[in-house]
């Protein structure tokens, strides 16, 4: 099984032995324009998903 996740020092510690691997990046602002689309992306999806409900 292979998962793609951004984690923190404290998910990591969490997670413990059950991650196998983990490769660290280094702190950069070149992907701040795409987690940003993505956050706009989750915010959209969840009203529309409220407006269906009510």
């Amino acid at each position: 099984m292979v998962a793609v996740a951004l984690l923190t020092e404290r998910d990591i510690e969490r997670y413990g032995n059950n991650l196998s691997r983990c490769y660290r990046i280094d702190d950069s602002s070149e992907f701040d324009g795409l987690l940003r689309m993505i956050d706009e992306a989750d915010v959209a999806l969840q009203a529309r998903s409220r407006e269906r409900t009510s």
